[in-house]
């Protein structure tokens, strides 16, 4: 076999996109006035200040610009009125006693990668937990997390005691945004989503006590925490996991001529959705005057039944792909793959020592596929993509492991569907609208559900899009937790 050369970020990377997402605690970008250095509305913000043992940033002083820029670029700049650099559980604790309800945004940030800037609200503070980021794994294979460690982190520690986390590709995103939004990536549907693998956290709550949650012990916060995104009801500082033996995937691409585009598409969604749930793959197709399409996936069986995997494939599709790749790697070299970097120091932010990555600017949607794609369904969207430049669709395959669990065991709503198509435009200039356009254009051919962790400030079916059937049951325990809507965000639950 030979090497696999297509790289998820890589190929995001060349057409100006991006994938990931992490979004810890919301807030509304609604700008409230300031005290000035010493007040923001009723908080403090000298005496929260002093009451930390980690950092309180405001404008002017030195870090401050820095910490306050926005993952995607594409966002206005934000100018939060404090931005507290949490050293520990206690800060965090802090941070919420002394800021939350008095009518200044709160949001709580882990990766920051949050598609709309929630998690970095004008005028409001941040509760930054980026230094909560302590990992142990222990011998039964339970890994607790800090919610500030970053994917790639994650991935090497895991790694080096012989166990995996199914996850994201974006290195530089924050677990906790992740697990809460869900969690999807090219392990899914052989392990199922980060969340199903959540087995406890560590909660801030609104009025600032400490909860340790699971199954058995606040039961309805522990569900909401699997899938309803973040933003709601308090800010997670630790995660317990369940981890799996580290595997050692295969990782395969194809590319197609584009005049065979709409058939790929077609063949690669009916082939996706019967595959053994070894098998996780993405198909690209990505805008022209004349649509393309790729595919990637990661197999985790032997050598000839992936080549019986792909013959099926190809000769669905009728024509032999223009290049075909594939190579058996690691567990972390996998990740290290789809991350489009070389370790675990290189995959972060090229803003600290050693980082490569750089901050992107991007517009992005989603669509939940609840079905196979039809002939018609792709020569229609296929047709849709022709009339928009600059923009890529990512059909990520589910099902597997994920349709273990039912639709109402968590507040994951997306049970059943057989992949999430994301949709992504990449400008220096505002973009916004024109993917908002794809989106709901792309809706009568794909569905209406969206994953919450591709968020869309844009996007008008928002609530009833996110949570589905579970949005009732979501705002109820929010509401019990949250009654004074301490953390609140234009796309709250609480505001669907």
């Amino acid at each position: 076999m030979t090497d696999a050369g297509f790289s998820r970020r890589r190929f995001l990377t060349t057409t100006a996109a991006l994938t990931g997402t992490a979004l810890l605690a919301g807030a509304g970008g609604s700008a409230f006035a300031t005290g000035g250095r010493e007040r923001a509305g009723g908080i403090d913000l000298d005496g929260l200040g002093k009451a930390m043992s980690g950092r309180l940033l405001r404008p002017g002083d030195a870090g401050y610009e820095l910490a306050a820029r926005p993952w995607n670029q594409a966002l206005s700049a934000r100018r939060p009125a404090a931005i507290a650099l949490a050293g520990d559980r206690d800060d965090v604790a802090e941070c919420v006693r002394r800021a939350g309800g008095r009518g200044v945004p709160l949001a709580a940030r882990s990766g920051g990668h949050n598609y709309a800037g929630f998690s970095t609200p004008d005028s409001g503070v941040v509760v930054d937990v980026t230094a909560l980021d302590k990992i142990s794994v222990h011998d039964d294979g339970t890994a607790v997390v800090g919610s500030g460690a970053r994917l790639m982190d994650v991935y090497t520690a895991l790694a080096a005691r012989g166990r995996a986390l199914p996850g994201g590709t974006c290195a530089s995103v924050g677990i906790a945004g992740l697990t809460l939004g869900g969690g999807i990536g090219p392990l899914t549907r052989a392990y199922g989503l980060t969340c199903d693998r959540l087995k406890a956290a560590t909660v801030v709550l609104a009025d600032g006590s400490v909860h340790k949650v699971n199954s058995r012990r606040d039961a309805d916060l522990f569900w909401a925490l699997r899938g309803g995104g973040g933003g709601h009801a308090g800010i997670v500082t630790e995660f317990t996991f369940s981890t799996v033996p580290a595997p050692s995937p295969v990782i395969f691409t194809l590319e197609f001529p584009a005049e065979h585009t709409a058939k790929v598409l077609t063949s690669w969604s009916a082939w996706q959705a019967a595959a053994p749930k070894e098998l996780t793959s993405t198909c690209a197709v990505e805008a022209r005057k004349r649509p393309t399409a790729s595919i990637e996936g990661a197999w985790l069986g032997g050598d000839a039944a992936l080549d019986a995997q792909l013959a099926s494939l190809i000769a669905e599709v009728g024509v032999a792909p223009t290049e075909r790749t594939a190579s058996r790697k690691s567990y972390l070299d996998a990740m290290l793959h789809y991350a489009g970097c070389d370790d675990a120091k290189t995959c972060r932010l090229d803003t600290e020592p050693g980082g490569t990555v750089e901050r992107e600017s991007f517009h992005a949607a989603s669509r939940m596929l609840p079905h196979r794609l039809n002939a018609a369904d792709a020569d229609r969207v296929v047709e849709i993509l022709s009339g928009f430049g600059d923009m890529v669709l990512l059909f990520d395959g589910v099902g597997g492991e994920v349709d273990s669990i039912g639709a109402r065991d968590t507040a994951y709503p997306h049970r059943g569907a057989t992949a999430s198509m994301q949709i992504y435009g990449w400008s220096e200039t505002d973009q916004g609208e024109v993917v908002t356009q794809a989106q709901q254009a792309l809706t009568r051919v794909i569905g209406t559900g969206s994953y919450v962790n591709y968020i869309n400030p844009m996007q008008p079916d928002w609530a009833a899009s996110y949570w589905g059937a579970n949005r009732t049951r979501l705002r109820r325990i929010v509401s019990a937790y949250d009654p004074g809507k301490v953390f609140d965000f234009p796309q709250s639950v609480l505001r669907g």
